[in-house]
C-alpha cells in the first residue's frame, strides 16, 4: 500500500460542524522514511480523529490521504458520532454593549466584555480570552465554523445595545455580524503583513513605538498590537499563564503610558471566573469571596507567606494596589455587582446567618467601593437586604 517507501503521504483530518467539514489538522509524511514510519503517520491520523470525535464537539470526522507523486486524495477513515454533540450555549449580557461602526469599534474593552459574557462557554473550552477571540484568526475561525451559535450571541449583543434612535433588534444584529465577518477578513489579512513588528524581535514597549511608526491610520497601531500579542496568547496553556505573561510584561515595560494596553489584556484574563476562583482559592462563602475580591481590587487581600501562597495572586495584589490595572478594578467590582444582585445566598449552609452577613458585606463593600459604582452597590445591597427581610418574615 505504501510502495516500500517509494511515496509519500499526507494525511488532513477534518471535523463537521454544524453541516459542515472543516480542516482541522493536516500530518506531513518525510521522504526515505520507509513502510513502517509511513503506515505509523496512517494510525496516527486515524487515531486523532477519533480522539476528535471523542471530544463531543463535532458529529463527525473524516481523514483524507493524499500522495505526493499523483495528488490524488482518498478518503481512508469516516466516523459519525454516536452521540449527539453538546450544544454550546450563549450567556446573557446585562450591560450595555457599545454601538460598533468599525471593525475597531469591535476590539475595544467595552466589546470584548461583552463578547467574554456571551460567549463565555466557548472562551473557557478554547482556553481564550476575549483579547485573543477579537484579533486572532483561529478563535475566529473556531467560532464562526459554529454559525447558529454566533448568531444566536450576536443577538444578545445586539439586544443589549439600549442607546436612543437606533433601529430594531433584528436590524442591530444584522450590522454586528456584518461587522463581525469584516473583522475576519482584516485580521485574516494581517497574517499576509510583511515585515510585521513582534515580541520575537523586542520587548513590548519596542513593539508599540514601530507599530506606531509604522501604521498612521488611526485605531491600526493598536489593532496590530495586539493581533501581534494574541499569536503569543493563544499558545499559553491556561487563563492564568497568560495573567502571568502578561503582568510580566508590565513589570518589564519603561514607558508607564503603554499600561493601558497590557491592562486590557489583563482585564479580559479576570472575565474568567475560573481563574478568579483559582486565585483567590477556597472560601467559607460567598460573603467571604465577595469581601476578598473587594480587598483585591484596592491591594489590600492579606496573602499569608507560605510555600503554598500563589506568586500570580501576590502580583496582582501589588499591582493594583499600585494602581496600575484599573481595567481589571471595573471587572472585578462588575464580579462583585453581578454577584450581589444574584439570589444565591451569602451561606447557604447556614440561611439564619444571612441577615448579619449582608448588613456586613454592605458596609465593607461600600467602604471600598470605586466612585463610579458606589451607587450601583448600595442599591444592589439595599435590594439584597430586602430580600433577606421578606425570607425571613
Amino acid at each position: 500500500m505504501f510502495g516500500f517507501g517509494a511515496r509519500v503521504y499526507d494525511y488532513e483530518i477534518y471535523v463537521m460542524i454544524d453541516g459542515r467539514w472543516r480542516l482541522d489538522k493536516r500530518l506531513e509524511g518525510e521522504a526515505g522514511t520507509g513502510k513502517a514510519a509511513a503506515e505509523q503517520l496512517e494510525k496516527n491520523a486515524i487515531a486523532q480523529a477519533n480522539a476528535l470525535l471523542n471530544v463531543g464537539d463535532f458529529s463527525a470526522v473524516k481523514v483524507i490521504r493524499t500522495s505526493d507523486k499523483s495528488n490524488t486524495q482518498t478518503e481512508i477513515y469516516a466516523k459519525t458520532a454516536t452521540v449527539r454533540p453538546k450544544v454550546m450555549q450563549t450567556r446573557p449580557y446585562k450591560g450595555v454593549f457599545p454601538v460598533c461602526e468599525t471593525v475597531y469599534d469591535l476590539t475595544t474593552r467595552e466589546s470584548c466584555r461583552g463578547f467574554g459574557a456571551v460567549f463565555r462557554e466557548f472562551l473557557d473550552k478554547q482556553n481564550c480570552t476575549a483579547v485573543e477571540l477579537m484579533h486572532s484568526p483561529q478563535q475566529q475561525r473556531k467560532l464562526s465554523d459554529q454559525s447558529n451559535f454566533l448568531r444566536a450571541g450576536i443577538y444578545i449583543l445586539a439586544g443589549a445595545q439600549t442607546q436612543p434612535g437606533l433601529p430594531g433588534q433584528a436590524d442591530r444584529s444584522k450590522k454586528l455580524e456584518a461587522l463581525f465577518d469584516k473583522l475576519i477578513s482584516h485580521t485574516r489579512n494581517a497574517l499576509a503583513e510583511k515585515n510585521m513588528p513582534s515580541l520575537e524581535t523586542g520587548p513590548f514597549d519596542t513593539l508599540v513605538e514601530r507599530m506606531k511608526g509604522r501604521y498612521q491610520q488611526p485605531g491600526d497601531a493598536r489593532f496590530y498590537t495586539f493581533f501581534q500579542v494574541s499569536k503569543v496568547l493563544v499558545q499559553l496553556p491556561s487563563q492564568a499563564a497568560k495573567l502571568d505573561w502578561v503582568l510580566k510584561l508590565m513589570a518589564q515595560r519603561s514607558h508607564a503610558e503603554n499600561d493601558v494596553l497590557l491592562d486590557e489584556i489583563a482585564a479580559s484574563c479576570l472575565d474568567s471566573s475560573t481563574l478568579v476562583q483559582d486565585l483567590l482559592g477556597h472560601r467559607a462563602n460567598l460573603s467571604d469571596a465577595l469581601t476578598a475580591l473587594a480587598e483585591l481590587s484596592v491591594g489590600k487581600l492579606e496573602i499569608p507567606a507560605t510555600p503554598q501562597s500563589d506568586p500570580l495572586l501576590a502580583a496582582v495584589n501589588k499591582l493594583l494596589a499600585e494602581s496600575r490595572l484599573p481595567l481589571c478594578v471595573e471587572t472585578l467590582w462588575d464580579r462583585i455587582h453581578s454577584n450581589l444582585t444574584s439570589k444565591a445566598l451569602l451561606a447557604k449552609n447556614d440561611p439564619k446567618k444571612e441577615w448579619q452577613l449582608t448588613r456586613n458585606l454592605n458596609h465593607k463593600l461600600l467602604s471600598m467601593a470605586p466612585p463610579t459604582f458606589k451607587d450601583a452597590i448600595d442599591h444592589a445591597g439595599r435590594m439584597r437586604m430586602e430580600r433577606v427581610r421578606d425570607m425571613q418574615s
